[in-house]
């Protein structure tokens, strides 16, 4: 389902659109304000149908859109920043800094493509066929390049360009083979040792959610080669990537690159309070999403991939319904 906030938000809405009708996903759409028509929007996110798999919201300026509808469901909630006074980073902040407990799923501005394709992603957890329809999609990317390169080369090319020749390399290859438990469904990667007390608030609270879950610290700066084989070797099997990364976070980037899967993005704080992190993790590019948290919500992160995993599973709808009243309890009056 799609909420706009309002229905000036219809030419991002489109770019949404345009993505589920290329992949034939089914799809309603709706306009209700956070603030403005609060009962309209909770009736419809309350009663809309149990078909509902994931809610894409668009809204600008204060953007608290996103944010009321994942308090009031499981399901997984994607959010698309408009531009707005500021260019749109009030809407930005807004939809990642969210309180624990109602994660949601950020795009960059205007991102209404990405938020489709995110959705796609998550709904071919369970739908082969969609699973196969991304693959193929992706792979025509490649010749999309070539159609672009050949165009560039004709528009721009003068009396100088020379095509360099191609001299084949020996990489040196990756042995090793990732094992992980045949249980695990979620697989956390961080960039260094430095984000493990992020990585440490992930795991915990998957596990306390009865989600079998593993992790390795894996650069994508240092180590690409490894990086790639060991998604390889586990992809057919994972559902669901949490990358964990401070600096540039090249890291959920470069995972988004070798998958079709959901891959959920918690940037970490550092230097400019983490804002660059988040940053370079939110703005990717047409086609290839990361779902990306607040700066340090780990568990929100846990959370989100939860949701993904609830859409079809009873069991961790109920743990999510259990684990949200522990952080409402007045501690003082229970």
């Amino acid at each position: 389902m799609i909420i706009l906030g309002s229905g000036s938000d219809e030419p991002i809405a489109k770019k949404t659109v345009n993505v589920l009708e290329q992949m034939e996903i089914t799809y309603d759409l709706r306009v209700a304000s956070a603030h403005r028509t609060h009962e309209r929007l909770k009736d419809i996110v309350t009663n809309c149908s149990s078909e509902v798999e994931v809610f894409i919201t668009i809204a600008g300026l204060a953007a608290h859109l996103p944010g009321v509808v994942a308090s009031l469901t499981t399901k997984p909630v994607i959010s698309v920043p408009a531009e707005g006074k500021i260019g749109g980073f009030d809407a930005l902040l807004s939809s990642t800094e969210m309180d624990l407990g109602t994660p949601v799923a950020t795009m960059g501005i205007d991102r209404g493509d990405n938020a489709a394709w995110l959705a796609c992603q998550i709904i071919a957890c369970n739908d082969e066929n969609l699973r196969k329809k991304l693959k193929t999609n992706r792979a025509k990317y490649n010749a999309k390049m070539d159609s672009d390169e050949e165009t560039l080369i004709s528009n721009i090319a003068g009396s100088h360009y020379n095509r360099t020749q191609r001299v084949e390399q020996e990489r040196e290859k990756v042995t090793k083979t990732l094992e992980i438990p045949s249980d695990n469904r979620v697989l956390i990667v961080s960039a260094s040792y430095a984000n493990m007390k992020i990585v440490h608030n992930i795991t915990q609270t998957l596990n306390m959610l009865n989600i079998p879950n593993t992790y390795k610290v894996i650069s994508a700066t240092r180590d690409p080669d490894k990086l790639a084989k060991y998604i390889s070797d586990v992809d057919d099997q994972i559902d669901i990537y949490i990358a964990v990364s401070n600096l540039s976070t090249v890291l959920s980037g470069a995972i988004v690159s070798h998958t079709t899967k959901p891959v959920i993005g918690v940037p970490c704080s550092g230097k400019m309070m983490g804002i660059k992190s988040l940053l370079s993790m939110v703005e990717m590019p047409p086609g290839v999403p990361t779902a990306t948290m607040g700066i340090d919500a780990g568990e929100n992160g846990a959370l989100f991939a939860a949701r993904i995993l609830s859409i079809y599973d009873e069991n961790i709808v109920n743990a999510l319904i259990e684990y949200n009243k522990t952080l409402h309890r007045n501690n003082y009056y229970e």
